[in-house]
C-alpha cells in the first residue's frame, strides 16, 4: 500500500518559505549555501531556471524534506543533484529513498537541457552514496574535508562528530564525450580507472608546456561558512604559476581550509599545469566529467590539520581506491616540498 503520509510538490512562491525551515532543522543557520535561507533569492533562481526543487509535506501540512537539482558548474548543461534534507523527528519511513527517487522526475523535466548530472555525497553516512551507485552514478573524486562538521545539527548526518566532512563526487553522463581528453602522465593510471566506468572517451598523454601567451581567469565559488573555496579554469595562460601562487596566498588570508582547483583536460598543457599545482601543495582529487563541456581534473589542498579520515564512510570499491590513492599522492606532494599544512590555520 502506498505511503500516504507524505505528498511531494514543486517549490513555488506559496511554499518557498518552508525551505529555510527544513534546512534550519538540520543545519541551524550554518548551511554553507546561503540561498536556502533567502526566499526571494531562491525564488528568483527557480524562476530563471537555475534551480528545480521540491518539498515533501506531512499529512498535517508540516514540511518534512527537500530536494533540488541545480546548475553549479561552468557547463550550464551539467546539473547537480543535491540537498536531500529530512526534518528530524519524522516517522521512520522510506522518505529519504522516496525523495531520492523523486530526482527522476526533476531530471526528466530538464532532460533536453542536460549533458549529465552529479552529486557530492557526504562521507559521514552511506545513504546517498549507495543510492547514487544503484542509479548508475560513477564515483570520480573525493573532496577531502569540504564541509564544516559542526554545521550538521540533527545528530545523524555527522554521527562520527568529525570536525570536517568529506564528499564523494559522482557523475552520470547523458551524452557522449567528443574530442580528446589529455591526462598528466603521473595520473594516467588512476584517470583511466575512472574513465573506464564512464562513456567512451579518447585519452591522450599531456606532454605540452604552458602557453607563452594568454591569461588564467577562473570561475569561482567561495563558501565562508564552510571555509571552502573552489576555482575552475577553462583556460590557462603564461601567468599560470603566478596565478596559482596568488590563489594559495589569498586562501591563507581568507582562512580557507578546503581549497580546490579544477583545470580543463581539453588543454594539452594540463600536465604541466598540474605540476605547478603540486609544487604549491595541491594533490589529486579526481576527474570531473563534462565540467566545462569538456572534462576537468580536480586538484585540492587542505590549509589545516591532517584530514579527518577516521569519520569517512565510503560505499563503492572505487571510492575506497580513490581515497588510498589520494592519501599517497598527498604524502608525496608534502615530501617533495609542497606541504599543504606548512601554514596551518589556528582556528578550529
Amino acid at each position: 500500500m502506498a505511503d500516504e503520509r507524505y505528498r511531494f510538490v514543486a517549490v513555488d512562491s506559496d511554499n518557498i518559505h518552508h525551505v529555510a525551515t527544513v534546512f534550519r532543522s538540520v543545519y541551524g543557520e550554518d548551511f554553507h549555501v546561503r540561498d536556502v535561507y533567502d526566499p526571494e533569492l531562491l525564488w528568483s533562481k527557480i524562476q530563471t531556471g537555475q534551480i528545480v526543487s521540491a518539498l515533501a509535506f506531512r499529512a498535517d501540512g508540516q514540511p518534512a524534506g527537500y530536494i533540488s537539482l541545480f546548475r553549479n558548474a561552468p557547463n550550464p548543461r551539467l546539473w547537480e543533484t543535491g540537498n536531500i534534507v529530512i526534518v528530524p523527528g519524522n516517522p521512520d519511513t522510506d522518505l529519504s529513498l522516496r525523495l531520492f527517487r523523486y530526482y527522476e522526475e526533476l531530471i526528466s523535466s530538464r532532460a533536453a537541457e542536460m549533458d549529465g548530472f552529479f552529486t557530492e555525497a557526504v562521507c559521514s553516512h552511506y545513504f546517498t552514496q549507495k543510492s547514487g551507485a544503484e542509479t548508475g552514478l560513477v564515483d570520480c573524486g573525493l573532496e577531502l574535508d569540504q564541509l564544516d562538521g559542526s554545521s550538521f545539527k540533527d545528530g545523524k548526518s555527522n554521527k562520527a562528530g568529525s570536525a570536517r566532512v568529506s564528499c564523494v563526487l559522482s557523475f552520470k553522463e547523458t551524452i557522449d564525450r567528443t574530442g580528446p581528453v589529455y591526462v598528466p602522465v603521473r595520473y594516467e593510471a588512476i584517470l583511466r580507472r575512472i574513465a573506464d566506468r564512464l562513456r567512451p572517451r579518447e585519452l591522450l598523454l599531456s606532454k605540452t608546456g604552458m602557453p607563452v601567451h594568454g591569461t588564467s581567469t577562473p570561475e569561482e565559488r567561495y563558501y565562508p561558512a564552510s571555509r571552502t573555496w573552489k576555482l575552475s579554469f577553462r583556460d590557462m595562460g603564461s601567468d599560470w604559476t603566478a596565478v596559482v601562487e596568488d590563489i594559495v596566498r589569498r586562501a591563507r588570508q581568507r582562512d580557507v581550509i578546503s581549497l580546490q582547483v579544477t583545470v580543463n583536460m581539453a588543454l594539452p598543457s594540463v600536465g604541466t599545469a598540474v605540476e605547478v599545482l603540486r609544487g604549491n601543495g595541491f594533490f589529486f582529487g579526481g576527474m570531473v566529467p563534462l565540467w566545462f563541456g569538456t572534462d576537468g581534473l580536480l586538484m585540492q589542498q587542505l590549509l589545516a590539520d591532517e584530514p579527518h579520515y577516521a569519520g569517512m564512510k565510503l560505499y563503492t570499491p572505487l571510492a575506497k581506491e580513490l581515497l588510498e590513492y589520494i592519501k599517497i599522492d598527498r604524502q608525496t606532494v608534502r615530501e617533495q616540498g609542497g606541504d599543504d599544512t606548512a601554514h596551518t590555520n589556528t582556528r578550529g
